[in-house]
This record gives structure tokens, sequence and C-alpha cells, in this order.
């Protein structure tokens, strides 16, 4: 009795176009939407670098890290863990370029923080600058201890 119901379910989902997947070994799983234009976006790079850039203390303003696509993906996004708990200040700004266009600066914390600049571009290279915030000529340091770079 218990074949002859999960058959006749099985059989009325089927008919009725539903998209349900089932545990049973007999029954399949149909999808009648067009999913041909949709990309996932996915983890293209991922680093620990545990690096410091900037300042005085961590090789001064024109210091950077580097992330290496090796070849041209669309960069939804990048997501980095950094602090700016070095030196003297704790004014630091990371900026990020992708292929040598400005993407944006955010603000990085002494007590350390998720940083997210959404790119949405193609490139092959994204590039880190740490830099105070007021613009002073010595910048200020920022440890990067996580990068993760987004996208297709």
């Amino acid at each position: 009795m218990k074949k002859i119901i999960m058959s006749f379910l099985v059989l009325l989902l089927m008919v009725t176009g539903s998209n349900i997947a089932s545990a049973s070994k007999t029954s399949k799983f149909i999808d009648s939407k067009d999913t041909s234009s949709l990309t996932a976006t996915t983890l293209l790079f991922s680093s620990a670098p545990n690096i410091c850039i900037g300042g005085t203390r961590c090789g001064g303003p024109s210091k950077y890290y580097q992330v290496n696509l090796q070849e041209q993906k669309y960069i939804e996004r990048v997501t980095v863990y950094a602090h700016d708990n070095i030196g003297d200040w704790t004014k630091a700004h990371l900026e990020a370029y992708v292929d040598g266009q400005y993407i944006g600066a955010l603000p990085v914390y002494k007590s350390g923080s998720f940083l997210t600049f959404n790119v949405g571009k193609y490139g092959s290279n994204v590039r880190f600058y740490s830099v105070h915030e007021s613009g002073h000529n010595n910048g200020d340091e920022t440890q990067i201890l996580t990068v993760d770079v987004y996208g297709y």
C-alpha cells in the first residue's frame, strides 16, 4: 500500500510540474525553469597573508598587497579581514584597486573587522594600499589577515 501511495504522489507531482526532490529511488527532479542565463558567484581566490602594509612600521605608503587571478574574471566583491592595532595611530583606511582602477576605501578598525568592497567589474588583479584617513604622507599601518575574492 505504501508503494502505491508513493507512486501516486510522484505521478501527481510530475503531472502538476512541481519542482520537488524526493528521496525515492524511482522519482525524478523536474525543473521547467530556464536557468541558462544565471551565473553563480563563487570563491575565485582566498588567502591568509597576515601581512602589514603602509605606515612607517610596515614599508611606507607605497607598500601594497596584491591578488593575482591569472586571467580576467568578473569580480563581484572582495572581503578582507584586517586590523589597525599597529603603530601610534589607528586612523588607517584600506584602498582597493582592480587593474589600477580605484574601487573605494574603507576604515580599518583597531580591533579588526571584515571589510567588503563591492566591485562589479572584470579584472585580473586586486591591489590594496593602507592610507591615513587624512592623507598624511606617512600613511598608516594595516594588518591584512585574510582576503577572499568572489565572482565568476
